[in-house]
Formats: structure tokens, C-alpha cells, sequence
């Protein structure tokens, strides 16, 4: 097969849709069979006839014409049936084709015209890039103020002049209106220019001209209440008529008469400001205007108008009028004329009453009053008290005090009397001043105390006069206002340190409150305590007076040389010890400390059978031998705390323990906090035992806590001193 070859050598003339040489491959009859006998071109099948074949070496192979400047089917005529003049396709030439972007293209006379397709506006005329702006005109091309390109010439609103446009005045839509006148636009700024015919702009803030004129057209203003010039005002001037002088009255400028002037009042001419004649006053003006001024009035002789338009006023008098002069007619009642001077009238504020006498009041009206006229009259008798300091008193004149606003005669004794300002002496004296004040003789007999003694309401030992010393001395004496009795003190009490004595030492309202107590020490081994070195006393004790029982002090002490506290329970023992702040000794304490231990003097240093040795001595404690008393029998009776013992003379041994403990053999017997079963240990004998009950070891009594006698008492120990 040949074909390929033929295609690789005369490639632009090759139709690939056909498989022969030469010939245009167009039957004979028009039919469409390759030939005109139906046979499928001569029989053989291939629905044509096979064109000549051109033997020559220069043969021309025609294809179908194409526009290339060629000619392809060799008919000798290049590009033929193609229309170069008006085929947008080859338009002036092949290949030339009329389609540049977005347009329509035609060839006219082989040249491209083009037109934009809807939407679509050429913005540069560059046919290279055909129509290159989207755009579709608005407003049938016109430019508007509407923000949008209308013309489509890429600029947006462009032509417009919103410097004067009033219907896009400065920006647009911004339509300028004007009432009653024709709207401007200026500087991009509205305005407007000539009002409407009929109106007026007298309102700058308000756009346009919005006063409707009453008249039309204007006329000159008049007197009408009218405004006929239409600029927003009636009535202004220069109008005709107003100004001209006038009067009414027909009196014009005479006397107090004057001329006013025509003015225009609410569309009226009227005459204002003018003065017309009135009633004749006394003013020294002709009010009535007829020339002479104030002819009705009498100058000379009416008091009204003495002298002159000014009527007399002259103080506390009915005026009169002589000569043009003011003169007093009468006195009004309570003044009189005194000085006789008419200027001042009646001067003297005075009602006569008759001869001058004691009240306060001028009864002559010449001035003087009561003591200070020489022609007062004095009372015919002295009526003042002449008993005791009164002696010598004579009436006086004076304010009475006891009568408000009331002068009369009373008495005023002063000094030494207590007399009131009526003149009237107290039925008895009220001031303590030593002096006789009611003019009895008697001096401060109200006040019966007087001297007596008294305390000055300090407390404690501080008191004053009332007590034993070391309290003070003094009494009862005049306060110092004169208006009763004070307590003078000569000689204060003082303070001291508190003691247990049952009175308040320091002056602080408590009684013995941390009151030292002398204790003895007591040591053997490690037993270490304290004790009291007299048997317990009650506050108040004294040699004589076992004291009394103070609810407000319930402490026990421990002093020489008063009565022991006895006819004590256990109970109120413990109490007493621990008001002390001490405690009731144990048995095994009280034992020690009245016997000694080793180491405490002693035949061979052992415990003592009585607090001054072994040997009886019946004259060293109070016991039932003792005689205390001297009387020469045995009294059985308890003695003050510490006593030495022995009658006619002391005794050799005093009744001392060896730790210094006074009386732990006899005179009284003694509660311990030792318990035996319910009842509680009592130690050292009484003023009623014998020998054998006296020994410092005797420790086979107990009694029951509530047990109390005259023989029983009590001391206390602590373990501190």
C-alpha cells in the first residue's frame, strides 16, 4: 500500500478521511454512489471511479481547498470559496479572525468591526483585550448622582456639580428645599434666593421664608396693629401722627400740668405721658394749675400746716399754732411741760399726785423722787426692832424687794441679821456664823450639834474624830456657805500597814486583808513547815475581850497578850486558818513542834515531854496547878496568849517550845486536821488538866467536828512562812 508514503510527501494536500489519489471523489450523477449505475462505481465495489492518474513527474494531487494561501485542489485559483472581504473567520486574509474577548465580531470590506456583548463596555480601545470593563449602562447612558457608573466609563457619578446641584447639593440626594422660596445650592451648601410672593424670612434658623405677610403687597407701616411692611413687627415708627405734643386736660404746662406725647398703643394712637390739673394739696406745688400754690391751706394759725406744709408733732402734747410758730396747747395725761419750752413739748413723763412721800414715784413732777426731795415726808414713828444687834436700825426708803416694782419705808438691819428686804426678821436664824441673826440674844441656836464630833467620811483607821486613836480629832463646825454644818478635823487619822487587829489599817474598806502573821519555822529531817507561835486569837481580841465575831473578817491571828479564840468547831477552825491563807496543823506537826527533835536541845538530844523540858513545872503553862491570877487558889481559867506564869513571882520556865511555840502545853487544848474515824485529833491540854494531861506525846482524845467548848481552841501552820 502506498498511502503512508504519499501522506509523508505531500502532507498539505492529504484528506484522511479518504484513502485515494487525486479526484474529489464526486460521483457522476449526483446521487451519492460513487457512479451512475448503482454498481458502487464500476462495479468493483467502492462507490466511485478512480480518477486518472497523472504519470508525470510535476503532477498536482488535489485535496479540499483550504484557506492557507495554498491551492489545494489544484484548480489553479489559491483559497478559492473563501470570502476574505466579509467572513469574520478570514477576514482580510486567512486565519484572521474577528474575536476579541467579550465582543461580537463582523468583517467589513476585509476589516474587523466588534461589538460588545451585553454587559461588556471596551474602557480602552485596545483591541488586544477586545471589551475589558463589565459594565451595563443605567439611566439610558446618563451619568446620575446614584452612586453607580450609568455611562460606563469606569468613573462613578462623573460630571455631576454638587457644588450647585440643589437636588445633590454637597452630596447625593442631598435635595435642597426651601419653604415659600426658590432653593439654591452654593459651596455645596443649600440655601435659597427670592421668597415666594406673600412671604417673608424674618426667622434665620428656620430654611426659607416661612412669615406669611397679613398683606400683599407691602405697604408704608400705620398705627393699625397691622404689619404692613410684612418684616415681622406692627406699629414701628416713624409713623404718621406720633410724637406730636398733647394734652387732654386742654391745661398744658402749667403749674404741676405737662404735655405728653402721641404714641402708638396695641394699633391706637393715644396721647401718654401727659399730667392734668388735680385736688390742691399742701405741698408747696400749684397741684391745681391755676397759678398760686397751696392757696386753701392756713400757715399762720392751723397747726396742720404751721409754718409751712409740715403739721406740728410735738412729744406727749395736744399742738397749737400761733404766728406760723408751733406752740403747746395741752399736756397729754402722765407728761407735763417741765422746761417750758415748746420744741420738745412735754418733755417730762409725770402725773402730779400731791406731796412728795416714799413710793418711787416723782408725786410733785419737780424731778426729785422719794429721799432725793428735800420736801419727802418722813414717817412719824421708828417701827424697826431695837433688841440685841438690831439695836439702832431706823427706817430706810428703798425697792422692797418682797413686793415686786414697790418702794416703801422698811427696815434694814444688815450686819448681824438675817432680815429680808421687807425689813421682816426670820422667826429663828438660818446661818451658822456666829452671829445673834434674829435678834434674840441667842447666837446659831439652829444648830444644836454644833461642836459635837463627828467623822469626815474617810474610812478605815483615816476617820476622824469618833474612835480610839491613832484616829484624828474634831468636830462639827458652820460650812463655809454659813448654810449648815461641816465636820472640821484638828488632828486626821493615817494610813498604816494592815495587822490582823480587825480594823481596816491601810483605809482601803477591807479589814485585816494580807495581815502578816509571825510564824515560827519548824524543821527535823525532811519534815519542814510553819507555825503559828500563839494559839489563834479573832481579830478584835485584847488582854481583856476574847473579841467578837465580824461575819465581814473571819480570819484567825496569831498575837501575844490577848485571849485565845475558843469554843470553836473543827469546821469553823479550818475556816479561820484558811481565811489567814494557813491551814489547821496535822497531829504529827503540833507533836514536833511542841516536843523538839534530834538535834533541838534535850537530855541526849531526844524529844522533850513538855515544851520547857522533862521535869514538870506547874508554873510554866497554864495548867490546872496554875494561879494566874495571884489569888492563892487554882482559878481554872484561860489567860492571854504568851503570859508568863507563876505567882508571887515569874516563873523560871517560860511555856516555850524549843522551836519558839508559846502555850502548846495548856490553857487551851487544840484542834488538828489529823481525822480518827469521824471525829478529829485534839492536842497540848487545857487551863483544867493536871500534869499527866499536859505532855507534848498525850494523844488518845478525838472529838466529834461539830464539838465545841470553852476549854478548845485551835492554831494554824503552813508550809511557807
Amino acid at each position: 500500500m502506498t498511502l503512508p508514503l504519499v501522506c509523508a510527501l505531500f502532507a498539505s494536500a492529504c484528506d484522511l478521511n479518504k484513502y485515494q489519489l487525486g479526484g474529489d471523489n464526486r460521483d457522476a450523477d449526483g446521487d451519492g454512489d460513487g457512479g451512475g449505475d448503482g454498481d458502487g462505481g464500476g462495479g468493483d465495489g467502492d462507490g466511485g471511479v478512480d480518477a486518472p492518474t497523472d504519470a508525470s513527474t510535476d503532477a498536482c494531487v488535489g485535496i479540499i481547498e483550504t484557506c492557507n494561501n495554498r491551492d489545494d485542489d489544484c484548480d489553479g485559483t489559491v483559497d478559492d470559496g473563501f470570502d476574505l472581504t466579509s467572513d469574520p473567520r478570514h477576514c482580510g486574509g486567512c486565519g484572521l479572525a474577528c474575536n476579541q474577548p467579550n465582543t461580537a465580531g463582523t468583517c467589513v470590506t476585509s476589516q474587523c468591526q466588534f461589538a460588545c456583548l451585553p454587559g461588556w463596555v471596551d474602557r480602552d480601545n485596545n483591541p488586544a483585550n477586545g471589551c475589558d470593563y463589565f459594565c451595563t449602562p443605567t439611566n439610558g447612558g446618563v451619568e446620575i448622582c446614584d452612586l453607580v457608573d450609568n455611562d460606563c466609563d469606569t468613573l462613578i457619578d462623573d460630571g455631576l456639580m454638587l457644588e450647585t446641584d440643589v437636588m445633590n447639593c454637597g452630596t447625593c440626594g442631598n435635595e435642597c428645599r426651601a419653604l415659600h422660596a426658590t432653593p439654591t445650592c452654593g459651596n455645596s451648601t443649600c440655601g435659597f434666593g427670592t421668597c415666594d410672593a406673600g412671604f417673608a424670612d424674618i426667622v434665620p434658623a428656620i430654611a426659607g421664608c416661612e412669615y406669611t405677610c397679613p398683606v400683599f403687597p407691602i405697604q408704608a407701616e400705620t398705627c393699625n396693629n397691622i404689619d404692613q411692611d410684612c418684616d415681622g413687627r406692627t406699629d414701628e415708627g416713624p409713623l404718621a401722627g406720633v410724637g406730636a405734643a398733647c394734652n387732654p386736660s386742654g391745661f398744658g404746662d402749667v403749674g404741676e400740668c405737662t404735655n405728653g406725647a402721641t404714641q402708638c398703643s396695641f394699633g391706637v394712637i393715644a396721647c401718654l405721658g401727659w399730667e392734668g390739673p388735680s385736688s390742691e394739696t399742701c405741698n408747696n406745688l400749684d397741684d391745681d394749675c391755676d397759678g398760686p400754690a397751696d392757696e386753701i391751706f392756713d400757715k399762720v394759725n392751723d397747726p396742720r400746716y404751721c409754718g409751712g406744709c409740715t403739721p406740728c408733732n410735738l412729744p406727749n402734747a395736744i399742738e397749737g399754732c400761733a404766728l406760723s410758730a408751733c406752740t403747746v396747747a395741752t399736756c397729754l395725761p402722765g407728761f407735763v411741760d417741765e422746761d417750758g419750752l415748746p420744741g420738745n413739748g412735754c418733755e417730762y413723763a409725770c402725773t402730779p399726785t400731791g406731796p412728795e412721800v416714799c413710793d418711787g414715784i416723782d408725786n410733785d413732777c419737780d424731778r426729785d423722787i422719794d429721799v432725793a426731795d428735800s420736801n419727802l415726808i418722813l414717817p412719824t414713828s421708828n417701827f424697826c426692832r431695837q433688841a440685841g444687834t438690831c439695836n439702832g436700825t431706823v427706817p430706810t426708803c428703798g425697792a422692797d424687794t418682797c413686793a415686786p416694782f414697790t418702794v416703801a419705808w422698811q427696815c434694814v438691819y444688815g450686819g448681824a441679821t438675817e432680815d429680808n428686804a421687807c425689813g421682816d426678821l426670820p422667826l429663828q436664824e438660818a446661818l451658822c456664823d456666829t452671829l445673834d441673826g434674829d435678834c434674840d440674844t441667842r447666837i446659831d441656836e439652829a444648830y444644836p450639834t454644833l461642836g459635837d464630833a463627828c467623822n469626815d467620811g474617810l474610812v478605815g483607821e483615816c476617820r476622824g474624830f469618833g474612835r480610839p486613836p491613832p484616829e484624828g480629832t474634831g468636830g462639827l463646825a458652820c460650812a463655809t456657805d454659813q448654810l449648815g454644818l461641816q465636820c472640821i478635823i484638828d488632828d486626821p487619822g493615817s494610813s498604816t500597814a494592815e495587822i490582823c487587829d480587825n480594823l481596816d489599817n491601810d483605809c482601803d474598806t477591807r479589814v485585816d486583808e494580807q495581815a502578816p502573821d509571825t510564824m515560827v519555822h519548824v524543821q527535823s529531817g525532811v519534815t519542814d513547815f510553819y507555825i503559828y507561835p500563839h494559839e489563834a486569837s479573832r481579830p478584835g481580841a485584847t488582854l481583856t475581850d476574847f473579841g467578837a465575831e465580824n461575819p465581814l473578817n473571819l480570819r484567825s491571828c496569831s498575837k501575844p497578850g490577848v485571849l485565845p479564840w475558843r469554843n470553836v468547831t473543827h469546821a469553823r477552825a479550818t475556816a479561820a486558818c484558811a481565811a489567814a491563807g494557813r491551814r489547821l496543823c496535822t497531829e504529827a506537826e503540833w507533836q514536833l513542834a511542841c516536843e523538839g527533835a534530834v538535834g533541838v536541845p534535850g537530855p541526849a538530844g531526844q524529844p522533850l515531854t513538855y515544851p520547857y523540858g522533862d521535869i514538870y513545872d506547874p508554873t510554866a503553862c497554864n495548867g490546872r496547878d496554875n494561879d494566874p491570877d495571884c489569888t492563892g487558889t487554882n482559878d481554872d481559867q484561860v489567860v492571854a496568849t504568851g503570859t508568863k506564869h507563876g505567882c508571887p513571882a515569874p516563873a523560871t520556865s517560860q511555856c516555850i517550845s524549843p522551836f519558839g511555840a508559846f502555850d502548846l502545853s495548856g490553857n487551851l487544848r487544840e484542834w488538828t486536821s489529823t481525822p480518827v474515824g469521824s471525829a478529829f485529833r485534839v492536842r497540848g491540854g487545857a487551863f483544867d488538866n493536871v500534869e499527866q494531861g499536859l505532855t507534848c506525846d498525850l494523844s488518845f482524845i478525838a472529838l466529834a467536828p461539830s464539838f465545841a467548848f470553852g476549854n478548845l481552841g485551835f492554831r494554824c501552820c503552813s508550809s511557807t512562812p
